[in-house]
């Protein structure tokens, strides 16, 4: 009896020995996925079915010992809905953190109104988080444009501007989805009835909004300027707008000039006739719905009077005495 009792401890000695070695490597031992992978979790979905997701797209070997460590961590029950992207070195544990989305936030960026991919960059460069040539060229890639199933050349205009959390090893894209799922939380479905009204497409939505947030200083006049541009676009004129002129332009920050506005690149409303390829920054809501539900005016030109206000004129003579005016109260 006594034998028994001893081989009995033994062998439960050795399996808990072994399911600790086991958990131990399952929790230390990262995986990196041969591409990115897009996940997205459903309101409701159960931490089971959580677990069995990520086991069948190769994010973490074994669905059970992930269930049976968020457990024991608490974190269980609390795993959120979201769209994720997982590219890079994640160990389970920062699988669970980033699904988890509560007290282990780390990193606290703020994205204002207007920035474009190299402020951005900026900005997480600063985290030391991720390199600033490294974002650049993963926002600046169509194939990532792709993945988000976004029709722009880049993922300019779609990296909505906001207060975002991140994760200590989050890559590019992974940083992005969160920006990606804020900006299809801001464009609601009555934007996308409009712009269907309108004959657009969300890209050519966000690319004029864009336009309209580089112009405008001031919310209430948004609408306004909107107009200026809907109508030039029916009539066939060239959009004029300055700062797509500059757009691409790495760290720039002077003031516009001239020679700038005949540049040859294919964003340059000055050279080439309706809306550029894509978006120029990335616009907020007010920018957005300026865009879709434009003021109703007969105005086809407008200047800055210096203080942050344009004036609009509905010809041109009127508008170069506008000029006139506006450059003499700079003086």
């Amino acid at each position: 009896m006594k034998t028994l009792w001893y081989s009995t401890l033994i062998v439960i000695t050795c399996i808990s020995i072994l399911l600790l070695t086991h958990t131990y490597v399952f929790i230390t031992t990262p995986l990196t996925p041969e591409k990115p992978i897009l996940i997205e979790i459903e309101p409701g979905t159960s931490a089971w079915e959580i677990s069995r997701e990520l086991k069948g797209k190769g994010i973490i070997t074994d669905g059970l010992m992930f269930i049976a460590v968020a457990a024991l961590t608490g974190k269980a029950s609390h795993l959120q809905a979201g769209t994720y992207v997982f590219e890079g070195r994640h160990v389970p544990l920062d699988i669970m953190h980033i699904l988890f989305k509560g007290r282990t936030l780390r990193y606290r960026i703020t994205i204002p109104e207007g920035s474009n991919i190299f402020d951005i960059a900026d900005i997480i460069a600063e985290t030391g988080l991720l390199l600033r040539h490294d974002f650049i060229t993963s926002a600046s890639s169509r194939d990532s444009a792709a993945f988000f199933g976004i029709d722009a050349p880049s993922m300019e205009g779609f990296l909505y501007p906001d207060t975002y959390y991140l994760f200590p090893h989050m890559t590019a894209l992974e940083i992005m989805a969160k920006m990606v799922e804020r900006f299809h939380q801001a464009y609601s479905s009555g934007m996308q009835q409009q712009a269907g009204l309108l004959g657009m497409s969300t890209s050519e939505v966000i690319t004029l909004a864009s336009i309209i947030q580089k112009e405008a200083v001031f919310n209430d006049e948004k609408p306004v300027i909107s107009s200026v541009f809907h109508n030039r676009l029916k009539r066939k004129m060239l959009l004029q707008s300055d700062p797509t002129a500059v757009y691409g332009i790495d760290n720039f920050h002077r003031r516009i000039t001239p020679k700038d506005l005949q540049a040859g690149t294919p964003y340059n409303t000055y050279r080439h006739q309706g809306l550029p390829p894509g978006p120029i920054c990335n616009p907020d809501k007010h920018s957005i719905t300026a865009a879709l539900w434009p003021a109703e005016t007969p105005y086809l030109y407008f200047v800055s009077k210096g203080n942050g206000s344009h004036h609009f004129s509905t010809s041109l003579k009127e508008h170069n005495r506008a000029i006139t005016k506006s450059r003499r109260n700079t003086r």
